[in-house]
């Protein structure tokens, strides 16, 4: 017993100091971007995307924030699964021309590759690409681009760890982990 109440504190204290995990069920447009509440706090939002599609996140950031953002699938999903990662804001040099329409005076830039596996925080995944870059302030959009295969994803953010999150974040997890 005295085994199980210390394993249920640890669990209990973990969860603590874990990312706030939100669900995305569909940001197909720049016009229904999700919106990323609190950026300065760590999170991850997890959502699936069909072969082709797009999942647009808005977040408003102060001048000089510290932007930590990594791109995660889910280990079960296909190998060809290996999303794209856009950037889209004003105050940097942008790299490519994305396959969406971009607001009047912002660059994207575009972060793709650098998949390998991922254990840990309770994830069986693979890392992509990431960005971690002061930036100017103002509207920044985050894009991800599904490629020829489907699967689930979730965008992490970095930031000060806060309990947090929502019934439907949490419950995301097992589908991300199965990839179904």
């Amino acid at each position: 017993m005295k085994k199980l109440f210390t394993g249920l504190i640890i669990l209990l204290a973990s969860a603590g100091f874990a990312h706030q995990p939100f669900w995305n069920p569909g940001s197909p447009t720049l016009e229904q971007a999700y919106k990323v509440l609190e950026p300065g706090v760590s999170k991850v939002v997890t959502s699936q995307l069909n072969a082709g599609q797009l999942g647009f996140y808005v977040l408003e950031l102060s001048a000089g924030f510290v932007l930590d953002l990594g791109l995660f699938v889910g280990a079960a999903c296909p190998p060809a699964f290996q999303p794209r990662m856009w950037l889209v804001g004003p105050g940097f040099q942008g790299n490519a021309r994305p396959p969406f329409p971009t607001p009047e005076g912002m660059e994207a830039r575009v972060f793709s590759g650098g998949w390998r596996d991922y254990r840990g925080h309770g994830l069986v995944a693979r890392k992509g690409p990431e960005f971690r870059e002061r930036l100017s302030g103002g509207t920044y959009y985050v894009v991800v681009e599904a490629g020829n295969a489907a699967g689930y994803y979730m965008i992490s953010l970095g930031g000060s760890e806060v309990p947090g999150g929502t019934p439907e974040g949490r419950a995301a997890l097992g589908r991300f982990n199965r990839c179904s």
